[in-house]
């Protein structure tokens, strides 16, 4: 069994309660009897400001594998030069192997914009990726294709979905897709395979509110921890009580 531990919607912005909120959900991690990688499914930063990278980087777990994507929030140059300055892959597309299972991080990110697309070097990307797949894979993105049933996020989901699911389709390995975004825990299908979003950390959507705001920064942070085994996914979602920040 592989254990993945899956945040996403972090939005730091060098703010000390950012911080600690990030930090408490990344200390969750020392409660678990084993993680074999961490997934961060975009809006890493609030303002993509290099010092927000680099407060990102110096908190993740050293020694465990990190899948990094951009979320509607981030900026691709400030990023990718995080990326490299820290030593990781300076791109926006990534790779993950763990004992049979690969994590592809998928961009899906537009600079400057909420709307989320599969570009052309994701999905070239994506298939290079599944065409040597030694197994079972997960796709990671930050904008999910389906609606959520929020008046101002199901805009601003991913445009191009048919591109996923035609990725989905044309390979067997792929058993599933994490996503963030909608700063809620997220479960459903996708081309017949479950979809799985993290919850916030920043804050928590009201969904199907229309008052602003339409996120709430004082409920807890969560994250989501996968165990996958062969085809199977399981998730668990978990929260911090309050003394936890």
């Amino acid at each position: 069994m592989t254990v993945i531990a899956h945040l996403s919607d972090m939005h730091l912005d060098g703010s000390p309660l950012r911080r600690r909120r990030f930090h408490a959900v990344l200390a969750q991690l020392d409660e678990l009897p084993s993680v074999d990688a961490l997934v961060l499914s975009g809006d890493l930063a609030d303002h993509g400001e290099p010092a927000e990278y680099a407060d990102l980087f110096a908190a993740l777990p050293e020694g465990l594998p990190a899948l990094v994507v951009p979320g509607n929030h981030d900026l691709s140059a400030p990023l990718l030069a995080s990326l490299q300055e820290h030593g990781r892959p300076a791109s926006l597309n990534g790779v993950i192997d763990l004992r049979g299972l690969r994590l592809i991080g998928l961009d899906s990110h537009i600079d400057h914009s909420d709307e989320g697309e599969l570009g052309p070097a994701a999905i070239e990307f994506a298939r290079e990726q599944l065409a040597d797949s030694p197994g079972p894979t997960v796709l990671v993105l930050h904008h999910p294709p389906v609606p959520v049933g929020h008046h101002v996020m199901d805009r601003f989901r991913l445009g191009n979905g048919e591109a996923l699911a035609s990725l989905i389709r044309s390979n067997e390995n792929v058993i599933g897709v994490f996503t963030g975004h909608v700063h809620t825990a997220l479960a459903t299908t996708f081309a017949r395979l479950p979809l799985v979003g993290a919850p916030g950390i920043v804050s928590t959507m009201r969904l199907g509110s229309r008052t602003d705001p339409i996120a709430d920064p004082l409920a807890m942070p969560g994250l989501a921890i996968h165990d996958i085994e062969g085809s199977t996914v399981r998730t668990v979602f978990h929260y911090l009580s309050p003394s936890a920040l």
